[in-house]
């Protein structure tokens, strides 16, 4: 039998080659969008806590020259967000979305069915609602039983007790044995009618007050039963910041425990300043503590997607690399990647690795407790 000529093999390997780099370079393109097109620009309004990780320049670069996206975003409530109307959100041209609250996203899909034909919702980070405290109240709240020290963390294992026998009761700091401590004894966050940080807080004491065991999403039927403390709680803070991310600052550089003995706030929050503190770091962590609810409820940050634009949108941010800068500088904990997230990365700040929480509650539930917050004439 006659073999091939050596120019005829020569010629058969390169033609292979050929289609095995066509057949590549098209599997390419069907995956990432073409580093020639140009970027398309997803507009998003979402929680102000996310405003930095947004900014970042290596973000900012990953969703440019890997996904062809630029994203204008900017900063607005998560309750504010989701209760824009449907002309509204088409009169702004948003493309997405992104609360600081699974509870949002309900009140979002119960008002707004069918008005968006190409919407997708997924979580994408996450970070439990905390308490800040500093070392003096702390100390004073570990000798009442309220909270407990394990090993190097915090829990709050009594919040019912916390807020019907000292905060409704307007107990005091001195009463109880703090430090150079004053005043009432409140738990201090942002405006619940205006920011999330603040409503998680609102939503986690409802759940303590109306539920026997605190674990439990109360029905709108416990719900109404507790509003009335839940505004009796909210009026005893006095004036609130509007966003979390202003809030949380305005509490360390007025401060800390002196302004506010007890602040909740979202746990990323104090990751994101140590970052930001370098070698200063020290110095912060020695006059803040954090303190976990036990249970808590998380904080979820779901991106909800209009329109395929945003859809992209949100699989470009499952990016590894991206969802590496969301923890390591900006401190949210991944809700696409398990185990991606090393409490080992942030010594010193008695970060819990494992943390109980209980789920936020219902459509329903939330609208009524959001109404209260606004409106006192509504809590009865």
């Amino acid at each position: 039998m006659r073999l091939p000529s050596p120019r005829f093999l020569v010629g058969l390997v390169a033609v292979i080659a050929v289609c095995v780099g066509a057949a590549a370079l098209w599997q390419r393109s069907t995956r990432t969008p073409s580093a020639a097109a140009a970027p398309v620009t997803v507009t998003c309004v979402g929680g102000s806590e996310k405003s930095e990780l947004m900014a970042d320049p290596e973000v900012k670069r990953i969703l440019r020259d890997d996904y062809r996206l630029e994203v204008a975003f900017a900063p607005l409530g998560s309750y504010d967000q989701v209760q824009l109307s449907t002309d509204e959100i088409k009169a702004r041209k948003l493309d997405c979305l992104w609360p600081s609250s699974a509870s949002a996203q309900g009140v979002f899909e119960a008002q707004h069915p069918g008005a968006f034909s190409g919407y997708r919702a997924e979580n994408l980070l996450q970070s439990p609602e905390v308490i800040y405290a500093g070392p003096r109240g702390t100390a004073a709240l570990v000798r009442a039983g309220i909270v407990q020290r394990r090993g190097e963390r915090y829990y709050v294992v009594d919040m019912k007790r916390l807020l019907l026998d000292h905060v409704i009761k307007r107990g005091t700091w001195e009463a109880i044995g703090a430090a150079d401590l004053r005043g009432p004894i409140t738990v201090a966050s942002t405006d619940p009618a205006k920011s999330n940080s603040g409503f998680t807080l609102a939503q986690l004491e409802l759940g303590v007050i109306a539920t026997a065991d605190g674990f439990s999403a109360p029905s709108l039927a416990q719900a109404r039963k507790a509003l009335p403390t839940l505004r009796a709680l909210h009026d005893a803070q006095g004036l609130q910041a509007r966003s979390s991310d202003s809030g949380f600052r305005e509490w360390l550089t007025q401060g800390g425990e002196f302004k506010a003995p007890l602040y909740a706030g979202y746990e990323n929050q104090l990751i994101q300043q140590v970052v930001q503190s370098g070698d200063g770091a020290s110095t912060l962590l020695k006059n803040v503590r954090v303190l976990y609810p036990d249970p808590t409820i998380y904080s979820d940050h779901p991106v909800l997607a209009l329109d395929p634009d945003a859809n992209r949108f949100i699989d470009a941010m499952k990016d590894p690399k991206i969802q590496d800068i969301a923890w390591k500088r900006y401190g949210f904990r991944s809700a696409v990647r398990v185990g991606a997230n090393d409490v080992g990365d942030f010594p010193g700040i008695g970060l819990a690795d494992q943390i109980r929480a209980a789920p936020a509650p219902a459509a329903d539930v939330t609208l009524a407790l959001l109404s209260c917050m606004k409106d006192a004439n509504t809590c009865a």
